[in-house]
């Protein structure tokens, strides 16, 4: 993989777009920088990760960068886990001192299947993609087993308005829990935020927004939650805000975790 250097280009505007949809207000003179991480080929663009780290040498923000082009034209399947077509491994700094080690992406140009406990049980069949942000090395993710497992995760460790994850553990991936407004939704479905648990439960390995081709195309900002355990079985720095700003210029959206918190 190669180190992108087209971050640096979009940063006065990444800046700008975070702050405004954050409500938060910009630090005159704050001597911030921006880290790149891995980069790939992408639909014809690039899909990068990314830091910024303020003068304090805390991580403030982590990204990932994805190109339109990748909903227009969606990638085959690739060689990285579960089939993703993109593995980005996060700056060492983010990697050290933050949740995140890497991001994966999958596409399911026909969906995937949905819990069948949902009220709407076809819910997931949209085309979308599913952007792993996980806590783990790639080569862990790779090991994980699919099968059934019923142990549930301990309270404490499941979000708040999430719920326990679903028995089925699917290869190089996991077992996932869903919002627990998913369960009763009957809306048109665009965007959903899971979390992920090892086979036992243990622990939140990934988080994962998924998001519909049709949702990316509208070319518009949008937030999603992030799911916040009371214990999450590690002492690091975690997100409390995710952000979607769409970059009109670059014609990509800017993944963007922030308000990091120490959570153990």
């Amino acid at each position: 993989m190669k180190k992108q250097n087209s971050i640096i280009k979009t940063t006065l505007w990444l800046g700008a777009a975070v702050l405004a949809l954050s409500g938060g207000a910009a630090i005159a003179d704050q001597p911030d920088k921006f880290i790149a991480g891995d980069s790939t080929t992408v639909a014809g663009k690039t899909a990068s990760t990314w830091a910024r780290v303020n003068g304090a040498g805390k991580v403030i923000w982590v990204g990932l960068t994805i190109p339109v082009s990748m909903a227009e034209n969606m990638p085959a399947p690739g060689t990285g886990p579960a089939g993703a077509f993109a593995v980005l491994n996060y700056p060492a700094i983010v990697q050290e001192t933050t949740y995140f080690n890497h991001a994966e992406i999958q596409g399911n140009e026909h969906g995937h299947p949905t819990n069948p406990q949902y009220t709407q049980t076809n819910r997931y069949l949209a085309p979308h993609f599913d952007l792993h942000f996980y806590n783990i090395p790639v080569a862990d993710v790779f090991t994980i087993p699919p099968g059934l497992f019923f142990t549930p995760a301990p309270a404490e460790r499941v979000p708040v308005g999430w719920a326990q994850p679903e028995a089925r553990s699917v290869p190089q991936m996991g077992r996932h829990a869903g919002p627990l407004t998913e369960f009763t939704a009957t809306d048109h479905w665009l965007a959903t935020m899971i979390a992920g648990y090892l086979p036992n439960a243990s622990y939140m390995h990934f988080i994962e927004p998924m998001v519909t081709t049709e949702l990316l195309l509208k070319r518009e900002n949008f937030t999603l939650p992030v799911p916040q355990p009371a214990v999450l079985g590690k002492a690091t720095q975690y997100p409390t805000e995710c952000v979607l700003a769409y970059d009109k210029e670059a014609d990509a959206y800017h993944i963007v975790f922030k308000g990091f918190e120490a959570i153990e």
